[in-house]
């Protein structure tokens, strides 16, 4: 007994001291789980808005390749046009070539004849009027 009587002013510290514990446990457990859950909250709204993000960011690359795409479908069709202007171009001066050769060498026997004597100048004026003149 007389050790309980040497406790008795320490039991009500104890007491005390263990009930604080306790509540200071107990509230600190559910500070911690609505800390833990408003990060959890904040996280989802911060992945959320991340994932809306990056599906804009893809539309904007989806659209960005597509103006790119038409881009260079319009160079190809220009450069295509291009070519055939310049194919176009070469036949038609390899042909006017041709026709001047081929002119140059009639006149030169027609010249040729008519120096000889062969074409009088009648016949070179009824030749002359076969070929109506270009303006």
């Amino acid at each position: 007994m007389e050790e309980l009587k040497e406790f008795m002013p320490y039991i009500v510290s104890i007491l005390t001291a263990i009930i604080s514990g306790i509540s200071s446990y107990s509230l600190s457990k559910r500070n911690f789980k609505n800390e833990v859950e408003t990060i959890k909250l904040n996280n989802e709204h911060e992945i959320n808005k991340l994932m809306e993000q990056h599906k804009v960011d893809i539309d904007n690359l989806k659209e960005k390749h597509k103006l790119e795409m038409e881009l260079k479908e319009k160079e190809y069709v220009h450069e295509k046009e291009m070519q055939q202007l310049k194919s176009r171009s070469v036949i038609d001066e390899k042909n006017q070539e041709l026709m001047n050769t081929a002119l140059s060498g009639v006149v030169a026997d027609i010249f040729k004849d008519v120096m000889n004597g062969n074409i009088s100048p009648e016949k070179l004026e009824e030749l002359q009027k076969k070929f109506p003149k270009k303006n």
